[in-house]
């Protein structure tokens, strides 16, 4: 499953070499979370979450009749589309 924590991190104005210096994850972890090849335990997804100052909801991909909510920057939620 890919995440998309490059993407709100980007967003959030955070490079994936600052999130892992401020949440203590190795960048390889992380890259390795967001492209699919490991999924994290639910304890450093939740790190992630909280460096990023977001849901864990964020970072998880939706169905293909989903998506996520923005609006000018800011994370709404998930909506059917």
């Amino acid at each position: 499953m890919q995440l998309r924590i490059k993407e709100v991190a980007k967003r959030k104005g955070l490079t994936m070499r600052s999130l892992s210096e401020k949440s203590g994850i190795d960048t390889v972890a992380l890259s390795r979370y967001n492209t699919g090849v490991v999924e994290p335990p639910i304890s450093r997804l939740q790190k992630i979450a909280d460096v990023l100052d977001c849901e864990i909801a964020e970072l998880l991909p939706v169905g293909e009749n989903f998506g996520h909510w923005e609006l000018d920057g800011e994370w709404l939620g998930i909506r059917k589309k």
